[in-house]
């Protein structure tokens, strides 16, 4: 049961570093831009559709939480992905 354990903290740890990832990977790629191609649409949403999937894999309330916090600040500030 330990390892179980042990497993699914380090999931949850892994999914926490993705989020804090995304919002800094949207900075560096689209930060300085006022208008988005449609290559940085597309790049933009492969990053936040997978991004997506492996989080919501996560039955954490807290990573589940952590998600949506991090979905709606990054849609205030580049409200053209969403």
């Amino acid at each position: 049961m330990r390892i179980s354990g042990d497993y699914e903290k380090i999931l949850e740890d892994n999914l926490k570093d993705e989020l804090e990832w995304l919002e800094e990977e949207f900075k560096l790629l689209f930060k300085d831009k006022k208008n988005y191609s449609k290559d940085d649409i597309l790049i933009g949403n492969i990053i936040l559709d997978k991004l997506t999937n492996n989080a919501r894999s996560n039955d954490s309330e807290e990573v589940l939480n952590m998600l949506a916090v991090t979905l709606n600040r990054i849609e205030q500030t580049y409200p053209a992905f969403f």
